[in-house]
């Protein structure tokens, strides 16, 4: 009779490893498997990638339109280009302004659109300088 409690037991013994066994491996490939992970957690290093895209690139343009501003006194085809630039960034911000005054908002939208058009009229200012560089050339400069 002992043999046969033994045995009666022996089920419930391997049923509670294989059920122990199953849970770790559970766990263990949860923690694993990026499928399972939670949505912000698995977009977390395509995010901060394309953080570090954006900064750079940013980064290297504002070091470019420095230069071409730097430029554009002595060379036609500096000040042509950052004058491309310069049209580009304001036609921008127009489209920014644009957009900001057709949504409801408060102090902060105001504030916002009035930064921005200062910095349309700077740009204006800018544009306007850079398109009188053209006229220090002679006509048949190579651009």
């Amino acid at each position: 009779m002992a043999g046969q409690g033994l045995r009666a037991g022996a089920p419930v013994l391997i049923l509670e490893q294989i059920a122990r066994t199953l849970h770790q491996f559970r766990a263990h490939h949860r923690r694993r498997l990026p499928f399972l992970a939670p949505a912000v957690e698995r977009r977390r290093p395509r995010l901060a990638a394309e953080d570090y895209a954006a900064r750079h690139s940013i980064e290297h343009t504002l070091d470019r339109k420095a230069d071409l501003r730097r430029l554009a006194p002595v060379r036609p085809d500096a000040a042509e280009r950052y004058e491309q630039l310069l049209r580009y960034e304001l036609g921008g911000l127009r489209e920014v302004v644009t957009a900001l005054e057709n949504t409801v908002g408060g102090r902060e939208l105001h504030e916002c659109l009035a930064e921005v058009r200062e910095e349309i009229q700077r740009l204006e200012i800018e544009v306007a300088w850079c398109a009188s560089l053209g006229s220090r050339w002679p006509a048949t400069a190579e651009r």
